[in-house]
């Protein structure tokens, strides 16, 4: 894990989607964050550790994307044993097919716990107060590729210059200023908060918890099918996106981080 120091950290942005304004202070307590997205290979150790059963499993199927119908389809089978439902993942590629419970699950088995939203942009910033993306404010500096997404025009084809066309695995691309991998691209990731469109207008300025209820959790970061043409802007570190807490989906993981005063695992 890496540590996120005590400070203030400006979330949101004035340019963003409507609910991504205002840009506001928030004053977060230090912090610890896992170094990339929670891999197949951990997961499996909690499965084996407490007989876990995901949702995805209780239910029979999960969200694939299905690249010749150029669509979502619930893939029978798929989980995060088999997130395609037919092949297994790499035990370095990230866990995906997690409802957020499941994700909840793993963090708290782990002595941790799933990150605030305003946690999340902190982190994926990476100290840098002017950043678009974890590394910056251009998406391909010196036209070098810096996280796994869609290049193309989706959905018709991923040319895959970015070396992949789906999941990499974890650290398949460099760290950010705090040593963090994937903070854009690859998977999408679980937060804590539950997601409304207006919380922004008035959200605590010291460690805002997000709303009390909701009916979606806030998903951050953007995945390997955020594509240039369409989805460029789930790249950004301010990006919000939701989705019910039910919900697997092939592109979507998550990643753990812990108080300073936890002791570790």
């Amino acid at each position: 894990m890496a540590l996120v120091p005590a400070g203030k950290y400006w979330i949101g942005s004035p340019r963003g989607a409507e609910d991504e304004q205002p840009r506001h202070a928030a004053q977060l307590d230090a912090f610890w964050i896992d170094l990339h997205e929670v891999t197949m290979a951990e997961f499996a150790a909690f499965v084996r550790a407490t007989d876990y059963i995901t949702i995805a499993q209780r239910v029979g199927y999960s969200w694939v994307y299905d690249a010749e119908r150029k669509c979502w389809r619930p893939g029978q089978n798929a989980c995060w044993r088999l997130p395609d439902g037919r092949q297994p993942a790499a035990p370095n590629e990230p866990v995906t097919q997690v409802a957020w419970s499941d994700a909840e699950a793993y963090a708290r088995w782990a002595g941790k716990r799933l990150p605030s939203e305003a946690e999340w942009e902190a982190a994926a910033a990476g100290g840098l107060n002017d950043a678009i993306y974890p590394w910056g404010r251009e998406l391909r500096p010196q036209g070098r590729y810096e996280a796994n997404y869609w290049q193309g025009w989706f959905p018709d084809q991923d040319l895959g210059r970015d070396g992949y066309r789906g999941v990499a695995p974890v650290r398949s691309y460099r760290a950010n200023r705090y040593g963090l991998y994937d903070m854009a691209g690859n998977v999408a990731e679980w937060c804590a908060d539950w997601h409304s469109a207006d919380y922004y207008q008035s959200a605590p300025s010291v460690r805002p918890p997000g709303p009390a209820q909701g009916e979606a959790k806030v998903v951050r970061g953007g995945s390997w099918l955020s594509a240039e043409n369409v989805h460029r802007s789930l790249m950004c570190i301010y990006a919000r996106e939701h989705l019910p807490p039910p919900v697997a989906r092939q592109d979507l993981g998550f990643r753990c981080v812990r108080d300073v005063s936890q002791s570790a695992r």
